[in-house]
Protein backbone atom coordinates (compact mmCIF):
# COMPACT_ATOMS: atom_id res chain seq x y z
CA UNK A 1 0.00 0.00 0.00
CA UNK A 2 1.37 3.37 -0.96
CA UNK A 3 1.27 6.34 1.33
CA UNK A 4 0.28 9.73 0.05
CA UNK A 5 2.49 12.72 0.48
CA UNK A 6 1.06 15.74 2.31
CA UNK A 7 0.89 17.65 -0.98
CA UNK A 8 -1.11 14.84 -2.61
CA UNK A 9 -3.47 14.66 0.38
CA UNK A 10 -4.03 18.41 0.16
CA UNK A 11 -4.65 18.23 -3.59
CA UNK A 12 -7.20 15.43 -3.16
CA UNK A 13 -8.91 17.34 -0.36
CA UNK A 14 -9.10 20.46 -2.54
CA UNK A 15 -10.68 18.44 -5.37
CA UNK A 16 -13.23 16.93 -2.99
CA UNK A 17 -14.07 20.39 -1.59
CA UNK A 18 -14.46 21.78 -5.11
CA UNK A 19 -16.85 18.94 -6.09
CA UNK A 20 -18.89 19.49 -2.93
CA UNK A 21 -19.03 23.23 -3.61
CA UNK A 22 -20.20 22.65 -7.20
CA UNK A 23 -22.90 20.24 -6.01
CA UNK A 24 -24.10 22.71 -3.37
CA UNK A 25 -24.20 25.54 -5.92
CA UNK A 26 -26.16 23.39 -8.37
CA UNK A 27 -28.68 22.41 -5.66
CA UNK A 28 -29.00 26.05 -4.54
CA UNK A 29 -29.63 27.24 -8.10
CA UNK A 30 -32.24 24.52 -8.65
CA UNK A 31 -34.02 25.44 -5.41
CA UNK A 32 -33.89 29.16 -6.20
CA UNK A 33 -36.28 28.80 -9.13
CA UNK A 34 -39.71 29.20 -7.59
CA UNK A 35 -42.67 27.80 -9.49
CA UNK A 36 -45.12 30.29 -10.94
CA UNK A 37 -48.04 31.32 -8.75
CA UNK A 38 -51.20 29.29 -9.37
CA UNK A 39 -53.97 30.90 -11.39
CA UNK A 40 -56.85 32.36 -9.41
CA UNK A 41 -60.01 30.41 -10.14
CA UNK A 42 -63.07 32.62 -10.37
CA UNK A 43 -65.97 31.14 -8.51
CA UNK A 44 -69.67 31.76 -8.96
CA UNK A 45 -71.09 34.68 -7.03
CA UNK A 46 -73.54 33.85 -4.28
CA UNK A 47 -76.98 35.41 -4.10
CA UNK A 48 -78.34 37.46 -1.24
CA UNK A 49 -79.68 35.63 1.79
CA UNK A 50 -82.63 37.04 3.68
CA UNK A 51 -82.64 34.31 6.31
CA UNK A 52 -79.91 32.00 7.46
CA UNK A 53 -80.02 28.24 7.35
CA UNK A 54 -82.49 28.04 10.22
CA UNK A 55 -80.08 27.44 13.09
CA UNK A 56 -80.66 30.95 14.45
CA UNK A 57 -83.94 32.78 14.28
CA UNK A 58 -84.70 36.35 15.29
CA UNK A 59 -84.61 36.87 19.03
CA UNK A 60 -82.87 33.59 19.84
CA UNK A 61 -79.30 34.78 19.53
CA UNK A 62 -78.69 35.51 23.21
CA UNK A 63 -76.65 32.96 25.11
CA UNK A 64 -78.19 31.38 28.17
CA UNK A 65 -76.45 31.03 31.53
CA UNK A 66 -76.64 27.53 32.89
Amino acid sequence: MTTMSPAEKEARQMMADQKAQEAATKAYDAADKTPPAPKVVKKAKGGSVTRGDGCVTKGHTKGKMV
